[in-house]
């Protein structure tokens, strides 16, 4: 092992697939997630196949649990390589019917919890002046989402966020990216979504704004983690135009 991830929602659709991945090119790995006994199946099941991996229970928007999380996988690998913010929620109602702490559930998680899980390892990675960062944002951050207003808002802040972070840690070679997926078959995309409304997603060609599939997600992680990517910081990569 050379290199260590924390990769948060890892035991979720799109975060299990890029701890698969990532376990695969042989870094250790910390699958953190609010569903600990998901990631703790995800790390045994690692763990079988050779690879290294630690389970850690972690609700992003709380300082605390995030300042835990830091501190196991550090006492567990000794360095911090790599962060992927994939830690999310998403629900479905007009901003009419919208009750307040919904509005604030989704922000603090998706949002706040990637400003909280960027600042903790932020230090550690600006001493050793090396470290990179990957946040995972929304095509409709950019595009917008109607009954879903929340959400689209908590992404587009991680597309700031993430430029501003970038700026920031460049002096100490601290890379900062996001990704904006489109929808993704997870359970959690398709909450709130139809059979019959996921079905007109599934048939809408890709370069038209169909379905993003993991494979592009991890593709374009593992790109952004290599040593060719080494001087590409504060990007949005938008993986299909939202429609």
């Amino acid at each position: 092992m050379e290199q260590v991830a924390i990769v948060t929602g890892g035991a979720g659709g799109i975060g299990s697939a890029i701890c698969q991945a990532l376990a695969a090119d042989g870094l250790g790995l910390v699958i953190a997630d609010f569903l600990e006994e998901a990631a703790k199946n995800l790390a045994e099941e690692m763990r079988g196949q050779g690879s290294q991996a630690i389970a850690l229970q972690v609700d992003v928007g709380d300082r605390a649990s995030v300042s835990r999380m830091v501190q196991r996988s550090l006492e567990s690998y000794g360095r911090i390589d790599f962060l992927i913010n994939g830690a999310g929620v998403i629900s479905r109602v007009a901003v009419q019917d919208m009750p307040e702490e919904e509005w604030d559930r989704v922000l603090r998680i998706n949002l706040k919890g990637t400003f909280l899980c960027s600042q903790a390892v932020c230090r550690h990675m600006a001493q050793r002046k090396e470290g990179r960062i990957i946040n995972i944002a929304s095509g409709r951050g950019i595009a917008g989402q109607p009954r879903a207003a929340h959400y689209a808002a908590s992404k587009a802040g991680v597309i700031a966020f993430t430029k501003s972070l970038a700026q920031e840690l460049a002096p100490y070679n601290v890379l900062v990216n996001a990704i904006a997926p489109g929808a993704t078959d997870t359970p959690m995309a398709r909450t709130g979504a139809s059979e019959e409304e996921w079905k007109r997603r599934e048939a809408v060609p890709p370069l038209m704004g169909g379905l993003t599939k993991k494979e592009e997600i991890v593709g374009l992680i593992r790109y952004l983690l290599s040593e060719p990517a080494k001087y590409i910081t504060g990007q949005t990569f938008l993986l299909r135009t939202p429609r």
